[in-house]
């Protein structure tokens, strides 16, 4: 009876150790993101295409 209160015993520490390891994980990948700066902005000019003819049924 000892054994599997030990073996629960051990598997609830190594999950809460890992959930707060993981927990920990994305907590500094969220800080890195925000502290990173978006790419510069390039202002490209739009070009605007040929304008499209109107279609005539009749022709």
């Amino acid at each position: 009876m000892s054994t599997v209160v030990l073996i629960g015993t051990v598997a609830m520490v190594v999950a809460i150790v890992g959930c707060f390891f993981i927990w920990r994980l994305d907590a500094s990948r969220a800080e890195e993101v925000e502290h990173t700066a978006p790419p510069p902005r390039r202002d490209v000019p739009r070009v605007a295409g040929p304008s499209a003819q109107p279609k005539h049924l009749d022709s």
